[in-house]
């Protein structure tokens, strides 16, 4: 799999937390997470944020589209619905990835997006989403239920559960059991959404080995001639046996620009919303 797209990283400031509760939280249904009433998208903070995927269909959104059906036909050969989004280093674009692959996701599949970056979330602000209600880590750390840090997109498909502020014992949280169990009610048996979890970076710290324990598996997000070989081979270790499903190419700087019909295709929505967000180009 391969995508070249913008980057636009945001890290948020860390502040203390508190000490993780040692019980597992009590998750409930998904249909009590969908009783509460859709968030509605800012459409200009998106374009500012480069998150193209909500938007209408054109040669930027192509390249996520390509994924997501790559994406769909693995999940329905394997029977896998829980993929994590990483990078080796901080600033490849795994973020800018995650949001806009759950997106396109979630225009034809449900779809759960789930920030576990608890050292430093840009989720929430870069969807623009409620600051005051609870995130992902005040339910790992046994201060919220996990359906009240759902919120569901109007329009869409797709139920998010950012994370609220960051957190200096990240390790703690995603080593509690409350994780586990999170993640196991994800996986599940039969039929459900596919979750798209944005990740710490690989090698940053150890926090990605945790997350791996209960995922299916891992895209990784690469960047030219910044992500070196030596690295992308010491992801894949520390991840073993989680496997690495596939790779993406992000902010390509050799590679040209291939000849399409993507101008054709799209002129009726490019014509119709000529002020639409659009990707930075490498």
């Amino acid at each position: 799999m391969k995508i070249e797209s913008g980057i636009d990283p945001s890290p948020a400031a860390a502040t203390p937390a508190q000490n993780p509760a040692q019980d597992p939280v009590q998750l409930s249904s998904d249909r009590e997470s969908a009783s509460k009433k859709p968030w509605v998208l800012d459409p200009a903070l998106l374009a500012g944020q480069n998150v193209v995927g909500f938007g209408v269909m054109n040669e930027h959104v192509h390249p996520f589209v390509m994924l997501r059906a790559a994406l769909l036909n693995h999940a329905v050969v394997t029977h896998q619905r829980v993929f994590a989004i990483t990078s080796a280093q901080a600033g490849n674009g795994k973020t800018h990835v995650a949001a806009n692959l759950a997106a396109t996701l979630s225009r034809i599949h449900p779809t759960v997006l789930l920030e576990l970056d608890l050292r430093q979330p840009s989720l929430g602000a870069r969807l623009g989403l409620p600051a005051d209600t609870p995130g992902v880590d005040d339910c790992l750390s046994g201060e919220a239920d996990w359906a009240d840090t759902a919120i569901p997109i109007e329009g869409f498909d797709l139920v998010v559960h950012r994370v609220r502020r960051a957190r200096v014992n990240a390790e703690a949280l995603l080593a509690a059991p409350a994780l586990g169990q999170i993640l196991r009610q994800l996986r599940g048996d039969g039929p459900g959404p596919i979750c798209i979890i944005d990740t710490p970076p690989a090698l940053v710290s150890d926090d990605l080995v945790l997350i791996a324990r209960g995922i299916d598996g891992v895209l990784l997000v690469v960047e030219e001639a910044r992500s070196r070989k030596r690295d992308i081979a010491e992801v894949a270790g520390a991840l073993s046996p989680t496997p690495i499903v596939g790779s993406i190419l992000n902010n390509s700087i050799s590679q040209p620009r291939s000849q399409n019909t993507y101008g054709y295709y799209y002129r009726e929505d490019r014509d119709s919303e000529p002020d639409g967000p659009t990707a930075a180009q490498p």
